[in-house]
């Protein structure tokens, strides 16, 4: 981001310290991350040290420090999902996209991480690709879910987006 839309965005997020959340949750979506340039010159902006802005990006998991890819893949492996299989699921994952979670692929269209819950514990076990919540994820679904976000992005499937 360059200063001018720096300024814009600070202007749009006024409001002290617990604007800084909403500010960071806006580079993040237009960036993708939270680039180091871009940090710096909020800081200089916003006129607070540059390590007040690390720790909220480094404290929330939903903020990335490097790029990430283009979808999102989240596999809950909090107790209900793991027993329910999320475990199976993420190294299912791991293998159809050649990368272990916390890793984007080389293609740049996925990066694939861990959560401990993402609070729909009777649906599980559950994946989550970008907001896209999947309930009672198979392993054997993932390879056409993955195709549905390689083709166009997020298509629903016939039965809606819980599969």
């Amino acid at each position: 981001m360059d200063v001018l839309e720096i300024g814009k965005l600070t202007e749009r997020h006024a409001g002290g310290g617990s604007a800084l959340v909403g500010l960071l949750q806006e580079v993040q979506r237009r960036e993708g991350f939270l680039p180091r340039m871009t940090l710096r010159r909020l800081a200089r902006k916003l006129d607070v040290p540059l390590s007040r802005l690390y720790a909220l990006a480094t404290f929330y998991r939903a903020f990335s420090l490097v790029p990430t890819g283009r979808h999102r893949i989240s596999v809950c492996l909090g107790t209900a999902c793991h027993v329910r299989g999320g475990q199976a699921l993420l190294n299912r994952l791991e293998h159809l996209l050649a990368v272990k979670a916390g890793d984007t692929t080389a293609d740049g269209r996925f990066t694939l991480q861990t959560v401990r819950c993402v609070g729909c514990c009777s649906l599980g076990p559950v994946v989550k690709v970008d907001q896209e919540t999947l309930a009672r994820v198979r392993q054997d679904k993932l390879a056409g879910i993955l195709a549905r976000y390689r083709t166009n992005g997020a298509t629903p499937g016939p039965d809606g987006p819980h599969h």
